[in-house]
């Protein structure tokens, strides 16, 4: 059974949760699609955390970070902290980011932080055109995504996300291309603020979206003990629910 994460963004905290929660349930293969850094205080420690999983993507953060996205691809906020984050990550932190894919295929399935659409890897998939862009380059029946730090379901011809079954389980329709955002592990950006990831069974063809109960508390005072402006730290804080 595969963990999939996205959009850790520095949440060290949350990130052990959840990879405590997966290993619980007795997950042995983990993807990460992508934004371990970013946003949160504590970067070096989130890439040494998800230094074994078998799929590590590069998000648009991580860009940011080695310099391949501009500053005005970026909000201010997300700009000051890649910035930020740049300053405390080693050269060695850096150089493993570089070698992260922004994609990737494995056992029947696909992988990406925002898109697959050629040439517009950190597309958001939240309108019609955009995943008409990313369903001509899927190639297999299922792909899972990150980015928008919200957990959905959308299929192709469809113009609404598919609702999350109240159980939290869903099987992809046969014969109809589906792609999964698999919400954010570390910032969620959704009615439930608590870090969501997903579970994925090939032979059942079961994903079940899972959300984790952590201690926000330290990641809040490191937040507030990081230095940032004002403006910076109340968006930040703003996002953990503070």
């Amino acid at each position: 059974m595969f963990a999939i994460l996205s959009d850790i963004h520095g949440n060290r905290h949350a990130l052990a949760a959840a990879l405590d929660r997966a290993s619980s349930l007795g997950a042995t293969r983990t993807l990460v699609l992508g934004d371990v850094v970013g946003y949160g205080p504590f970067p070096g420690e989130c890439l040494r955390l998800v230094r074994g999983a078998e799929v590590r993507l590069r998000g648009n953060h991580e860009a940011g970070v080695l310099g391949e996205l501009p500053a005005e691809w970026f909000n201010d906020v997300a700009w000051e902290v890649v910035k930020w984050t740049r300053a405390r990550l080693s050269a060695g932190e850096i150089a493993t980011i570089a070698g992260w894919p922004p994609s990737a295929a494995l056992d029947g399935f696909q992988l990406a932080h925002g898109s697959l659409a050629p040439g517009d890897p950190f597309d958001y998939l939240d309108k019609p055109s955009s995943l008409r862009r990313h369903f001509a380059a899927q190639t297999e029946p299922l792909c899972f995504v990150g980015h928008t730090h919200a957990p959905r379901i959308w299929t192709e011809g469809r113009g609404e996300p598919v609702p999350w079954p109240v159980s939290g389980v869903y099987r992809p329709e046969p014969g109809r291309k589906t792609v999964i955002n698999v919400g954010g592990a570390g910032f969620c950006r959704d009615d439930d603020l608590r870090p969501s990831w997903v579970t994925y069974d090939p032979p059942s063809g079961e994903v079940r979206l899972h959300r984790v109960d952590y201690d926000v508390e330290p990641v809040v005072g490191a937040i507030r003990q990081a230095g940032h402006a004002p403006r910076i730290e109340g968006r930040l804080l703003a996002d953990l629910g503070r």
